[in-house]
């Protein structure tokens, strides 16, 4: 059959057919090498972002820094100034009681009664004496008062002895009050001096302050105490306590302090006494303390733009208005402390963290 006008020849396509599958083949080809061997897809500025802050964050974290421009520090309220300069005395905390004096009183009672035994027997002593001497001299002229004398010179001596006995009951109950209330206190009791008067009395009370097992400390002549209740009063040392606490076993002292309502026999009471040497330190007011994870930290100013937070460590001594005290040759030199607007770097610096306030102890 002779071919119309414009149609393909069979061989040509033959040849059309076989080179569009070949085509068809290569491309294929081609797109499943593109695929196995497609380059890593570039990351996008967006998703990288985070990546970079979190980077950012534990550094800033690792470092507890915070940078802040001025504008931003006034707004925050952050002040920063050299800390101040004291000579810092060390010390350790005591816990007493306000003692029952029923023991001392009776002590003290039959010390008394010993006296007046005493001013018994040497008043006795005083006249049987007379009456030997007036029965010696009577001998002399009359030797048939020789039985009178006797008897004269034998009940002088009995009162004689018996003053004696007065004397070592006295000396024997000084033994003891020095045993069970010390060297000062003991004394006292015998010779109801108005130290122990005063006791006796209740126009004073007696405390026994004891140490912590391990801390040793100075008992100064004075001191504050604190009662339970809360009331405080200056108290004057006695002297080194004889007997302590068997729950503690520790150094104990003892104090006297004026009578008050919370001065009352069994209150507890609890003072400062002096440890160690006076240093040179520095103050950590309580505005400059912040607290995170169960520690206390500071910022010190590194430079104008920068704070740098710190922890206070075991060289630092809290101190009774929740600041603390740190060894002079301890602080940086040349460095401030912020007084004023830590909270706010601890809020900078959480935000760095990406996390809140509420974070933070």
């Amino acid at each position: 059959m002779q071919a119309g006008k414009g149609s393909v020849p069979a061989g040509a396509r033959q040849r059309i057919i076989l080179g569009l599958t070949l085509l068809a083949s290569v491309l294929a080809a081609a797109y499943v090498f593109a695929t196995r061997w497609e380059a890593p897809k570039a990351v996008d500025d967006d998703d990288a972002r985070p990546v970079a802050q979190s980077a950012q964050a534990a550094a800033a974290k690792a470092a507890g820094t915070v940078t802040l421009d001025a504008e931003a520090q006034g707004k925050g309220g952050i002040v920063a100034a050299a800390p101040k300069d004291v000579i810092y005395q060390e010390k350790a905390r005591a816990y007493g009681v306000v003692l029952p004096l029923d023991r001392l009183t009776s002590l003290y009672n039959d010390a008394s009664a010993a006296a007046q035994r005493l001013k018994a027997a040497e008043i006795k002593l005083s006249a049987s004496q007379g009456a030997n001497v007036r029965a010696q001299n009577l001998l002399k002229v009359f030797p048939s008062a020789a039985a009178q004398a006797d008897a004269a010179d034998a009940a002088a001596k009995i009162d004689a002895a018996n003053v004696d006995a007065a004397r070592d009951r006295i000396d024997a109950l000084k033994n003891t009050a020095v045993q069970d209330w010390g060297p000062v206190l003991g004394p006292a009791i015998a010779a109801r001096a108005p130290l122990a008067e005063n006791l006796v009395r209740r126009q004073s009370a007696l405390i026994q302050l004891t140490l912590q097992p391990g801390v040793e400390a100075q008992a100064p002549a004075r001191i504050d105490v604190a009662f339970g209740t809360g009331a405080t009063a200056q108290a004057e040392l006695v002297s080194p306590a004889t007997q302590t606490d068997p729950k503690i076993a520790s150094a104990s002292f003892l104090y006297v302090a004026p009578a008050s309502p919370a001065a009352l026999s069994g209150a507890s009471v609890s003072a400062w006494l002096p440890k160690g040497e006076a240093r040179a330190s520095v103050v950590i007011p309580p505005a400059a303390v912040v607290w995170q994870d169960g520690k206390a930290w500071i910022y010190v100013k590194a430079a104008a733009d920068r704070f740098q937070r710190k922890p206070l460590d075991d060289d630092a001594t809290p101190t009774a208005d929740g600041g603390f005290v740190l060894p002079a040759d301890l602080w940086p030199q040349g460095q401030s402390l912020v007084v004023e607007g830590a909270q706010a770097l601890v809020s900078e610096e959480s935000k760095s963290l990406g996390k809140s306030d509420e974070d933070s102890d």
